[in-house]
């Protein structure tokens, strides 16, 4: 089997793309929300317990349910983005990149030459056929713009050849403001033009841009807007809601 990624075609197509993030560390909820149609799923491998071991076997599962596996990294370093890569990822999210140099440096991290530096080794990647050369053009590298410093570099982070995705942290860039989480979720203005300087930086670059958001009714907000690749949610807020939904609404009844 050659490597594929359906997704890095559609948004390089412009089209919308839909997927969730995983913070549960379970293998399982990966296989559950890649059968239910998310079509793509990142490992949170910065802020949750996933270890390299078990998020391959994430990446199995989601890629068995016919979704995109992504990860998103702890660090920066060439090693860790290797490893995870190496293991099967089909692109990761880098948080907390603020420059170009920054971004010119995941971009040596992420592509095998003569695009990167990026060092053949032995993993998951060399079950699928001429994994070597299929790589460049099927792994998604995904730059986490997080802060008032990135926002203000995002139109010469996103000119960089080979950086595929523009992808904003809101929560983050609001407490980088100087935000309280209930003035992030009430749709503080200027923390909203922020978003909005982003998606224009992708646009002048002709990349897509992508955000993170708890519900529906965000995702068709920041859609019309203009952003391409959305993560609604994720496993452990959807597990939560669900059961606070379902236990409010029987106690009610009683």
């Amino acid at each position: 089997m050659r490597i594929s990624n359906p997704v890095a075609t559609r948004l390089r197509e412009g089209k919308i793309s839909i997927g969730s993030w995983l913070n549960l560390g379970s293998p399982l909820a990966a296989e559950v929300l890649a059968t239910e149609g998310f079509e793509w799923l990142t490992v949170d491998m910065e802020h949750t317990a996933w270890g390299i071991s078990d998020a391959a076997h994430a990446f199995r599962a989601i890629e068995a349910r016919g979704a995109v596996p992504l990860a998103r990294s702890w660090s920066h370093e060439p090693e860790v983005i290797a490893r995870i890569l190496d293991a099967g990822a089909l692109g990761v999210v880098v948080p907390h990149v603020s420059t170009a140099e920054q971004a010119r440096e995941l971009v040596q991290a992420v592509r095998y030459p003569p695009l990167g530096k990026r060092s053949s080794g032995t993993g998951r990647g060399r079950t699928f056929v001429d994994y070597f050369n299929d790589a460049n053009d099927n792994i998604l590298l995904i730059p986490q713009i997080e802060d008032p410093e990135g926002i203000e570099n995002a139109p010469e982070i996103m000119a960089i050849p080979g950086v595929d995705v523009g992808f904003l942290g809101p929560n983050d860039l609001g407490l980088a403001m100087g935000l309280k989480p209930s003035e992030i979720a009430a749709g503080n203005p200027e923390h909203e033009r922020m978003l909005v300087r982003l998606l224009e930086a992708c646009q002048q670059a002709g990349k897509p841009a992508g955000i993170s958001v708890s519900d529906v009714a965000g995702a068709i907000k920041w859609i019309k807007q203009g952003f391409r690749m959305i993560d609604l949610s994720n496993d452990l807020t959807i597990l939560q809601t669900t059961v606070r939904g379902q236990l409010a609404s029987l106690r009610s009844s009683l």
